[in-house]
């Protein structure tokens, strides 16, 4: 938006905007992670410590991601004829970066929203997981007892 109407009050709305986005992309990964770890373990009751497994994943593959983001960048930017040290850049690296700046990330939070959409973990599920983890806590702490006081 900032690209095609340059004005101080778009820019602060742009910044506005795009600081929620990436709050919210940096930190509902992190908040849905212990509601599949819960899924999970209700899923294997019998599986245990399976945790670290799925915290290290999703750390991984953000880091891969950021990797392959940097990658394609520099790719656009090399065959859009970007030039090290040039004061002045070609128009098409100018047209690439506003693309890569402003085009890329909406496109990619849309595609993530409606990728969450379909998150099967809803409120409902995950208030019937707690349920279910508080029962079989109860089981394991009952079973727990008996096999030490036999």
């Amino acid at each position: 938006m900032l690209v095609f109407i340059p004005n101080l009050v778009v820019a602060y709305f742009v910044a506005v905007s795009s600081g929620l986005s990436v709050a919210a992309s940096l930190l509902l990964p992190w908040s849905m992670l212990p509601d599949v770890v819960d899924d999970f373990r209700l899923t294997n009751p019998f599986c245990k410590g399976h945790e670290a497994i799925f915290y290290s994943f999703y750390v991984f593959f953000t880091k891969f991601a950021a990797g392959v983001s940097l990658g394609v960048s520099t790719l656009c930017l090399q065959f859009a004829g970007y030039n090290n040290g040039a004061c002045r850049q070609p128009a098409p690296v100018v047209y690439t970066l506003k693309l890569l700046i402003g085009v890329a990330p909406v496109a990619f939070i849309v595609t993530g929203l409606l990728i969450l959409l379909l998150y099967p973990i809803n409120e409902d599920v995950r208030l019937r997981n707690r349920v279910q983890l508080e029962e079989l806590r109860c089981v394991e702490l009952i079973n727990g007892h008996l096999r030490g006081k036999v």
